[in-house]
């Protein structure tokens, strides 16, 4: 009876120290190396060299790092610090390569004033990127930092309506109020809030049908969205 109990508890020991002594030496490995995955569905904000430079500095020699010193979570959060970068998963496969897949940033709009750069979705601050020239709706003054998120929301809605995107130019940020140039038209559009923006460019898109059905979008210098139900339009001074 002992006999049995003694072999089983050997058998039990002996195979508790196989697993650490695996698992150690799984850890003691060295990273074979990176591949850098960004996703397609995201502009290329980024490219993969930037990556993997990012990487050799994290790591110094990009080779000889043991997998039990690497903190992926750490890792992860280190590359999103990047401006371009929005966020990345990192993961080890068995062959001991590290995978980094990235997510750019998206830019909804660009500012051209003193300086130039994009702002993302969230009204925050998108440094121009090296690789990729995003088209999305221009900003041409200097807004302040506050009106960001507002002028992202404005950009987002022009630029995910086809007949808009093709209708507005430029945008101009005045503080309590935003102008939006009409492509081959003499006049402006206005705007001070941009909640329930839809219904707002709804109601535009339908007074734009009948006033030129009409023959008279020429006749306007300034069309306001803000009031409720209506648009109110000031025409040409003789």
């Amino acid at each position: 009876m002992w006999v049995r109990v003694m072999s089983f508890s050997f058998w039990i020991v002996l195979s508790i120290a196989m697993i650490v002594l695996s698992s150690h030496r799984n850890s003691a490995r060295s990273i074979q190396g990176f591949h850098v995955h960004i996703d397609e569905n995201y502009p290329q904000m980024i490219s993969k060299d930037s990556v993997d430079n990012m990487l050799k500095l994290v790591f110094k020699d990009s080779t000889s790092k043991q997998k039990s010193e690497i903190h992926l979570k750490r890792l992860e959060l280190q590359l999103a610090q990047n401006d371009l970068i929005k966020k990345t998963e990192a993961f080890l496969t068995l062959d001991d390569v590290l995978h980094i897949k990235v997510l750019p940033r998206i830019p909804v709009a660009r500012v051209k004033g003193k300086s130039e750069f994009y702002l993302d979705s969230e009204g925050r601050h998108i440094p121009l990127s090296p690789t990729h020239d995003w088209e999305v709706p221009t900003i041409v003054n200097d807004p302040d930092v506050d009106r960001y998120e507002a002028l992202s929301v404005l950009s987002i809605a022009i630029a995910q309506d086809g007949f808009l995107a093709s209708h507005i130019g430029d945008i101009q940020d005045h503080g309590d109020e935003m102008s939006m140039h009409v492509i081959d038209q003499n006049y402006q559009i206005k705007i001070k809030s941009v909640d329930d923006i839809q219904s707002k460019f709804k109601k535009y898109k339908a007074f734009y049908a009948v006033a030129t059905d009409q023959g008279m979008i020429g006749d306007y210098r300034e069309v306001a969205l803000d009031y409720s139900n209506q648009i109110i339009c000031k025409r040409n001074t003789l």
